[in-house]
């Protein structure tokens, strides 16, 4: 690996609660992965793999430890200073799609570029080519509830790309879609870390869909027990 890693954590750890209530979701974890892995992350329910791509994904903070993103130390960012971080660098896409029901597929791929002060017409013509891009150049004006599962995580991807992040965080991406459906959105993901150099990490409990990563990280009970691959 680069010696300047794309993610860089040290002795991560990160706690919910005190006392008697305290739980360790994360224990000494420390990582790196460079630009252009795809990496699986995998582990039983509540091993902290979830935890993890939060924090990975400036979602949430360490409790203690140290996060260096792109050679900058997010650790100790503020709110804002972590928002414009995810929508400059990251795209996250998720196992219940989190469409907006009243908007249409382009209105949904669209809705990061509010944030980045982008025109309308420019908004909607990045947003018409990322769907295109999808496949689902007849879909532009269907809301998600007259879209199939496999099309709507399709909208999901595509407004995770819109913005050109470096990193995509897929947590059970395929966990509501059939088999081939599901196959079908695991050859995309691998289309674009091949094709495009977009770093990959995936949140899966299926070792199928794990197998396809280049690298597996298993995570158990907060802590990295196996990192095979990479």
């Amino acid at each position: 690996m680069s010696s300047n890693p794309l993610i860089f954590l040290e002795g991560v750890r990160k706690i919910y609660g005190a006392g008697t209530v305290r739980v360790d979701a994360l224990s000494d974890i420390n990582l790196r992965v460079s630009s252009g892995e795809f990496m699986a992350i995998l582990g039983p329910s509540g091993s902290g793999k979830s935890t993890l791509m939060n924090i990975i994904g400036c979602l949430d903070r360490p409790t203690d430890g140290r996060y260096v993103l792109d050679n900058v130390d997010v650790s100790g960012l503020g709110d804002e200073e972590l928002a414009r971080v995810r929508n400059k660098m990251i795209g996250f896409v998720f196992q219940m799609f989190n469409l907006l029901p009243k908007q249409t597929a382009l209105g949904n791929v669209q809705l990061p570029l509010l944030y980045s002060g982008i025109g309308p017409k420019e908004r909607e013509e990045n947003g018409m080519q990322m769907l295109i891009k999808m496949g689902l150049e007849e879909r532009l004006h269907h809301r998600p509830s007259e879209l199939s599962g496999g099309e709507c995580q399709r909208v999901a991807i595509a407004r995770a790309l819109i913005n050109k992040p470096s990193i995509l965080l897929a947590d059970e991406p395929t966990g509501n879609l059939d088999t081939k459906t599901g196959e079908d959105i695991i050859s995309l993901f691998r289309k674009l870390n091949v094709e495009e150099g977009v770093t990959l990490i995936l949140v899966t409990h299926n070792p199928e869909i794990a197998g396809e990563a280049k690298r597996r990280l298993y995570i158990r009970d907060g802590r990295i027990v196996s990192d095979s691959g990479g």
